[in-house]
């Protein structure tokens, strides 16, 4: 089996801020995905807090940006035969089922032990 490194985005652009109670729905169905999936979700990816810091050619700014487009809101490791398995799995994932904007970046991983 290979490992797939996920990359959840969200949109920030026309972003608007869910209510408790559809808060509290996301995260019954990510919990039900989760569970479905519970063999091929591996420990250890979670949500990123909207600050961090960048560093590229030795300097360091404030990121991620506020004008960006999108941001880097989750990653998690899933393993699964192939990109077609992975895929199958993530496309049942809450984000991708949303239809508001979210996107998920699939990458496979080297196999080092």
């Amino acid at each position: 089996m290979a490992k797939f490194l996920c990359i959840y985005r969200e949109p920030t652009v026309n972003r608007v801020k869910p209510s408790p109670e559809e808060m509290q729905a996301l995260q019954a169905a990510w919990y039900a995905w989760m569970q479905k999936f519970s063999s091929a979700i591996l420990p250890g990816g979670d949500g990123l807090k909207r600050t961090g810091r960048l560093l590229k050619g030795g300097l360091v700014s404030d990121g991620p940006y506020a004008e960006a487009k999108e941001i880097i809101a989750s990653f998690g490791v899933i393993q699964a035969d192939g990109y077609d398995a992975a895929l199958a799995i993530v496309r049942e994932c809450p984000a991708a089922a949303t239809g508001s904007g979210w996107s998920i970046e699939i990458r496979e991983m080297f196999g080092f032990a």
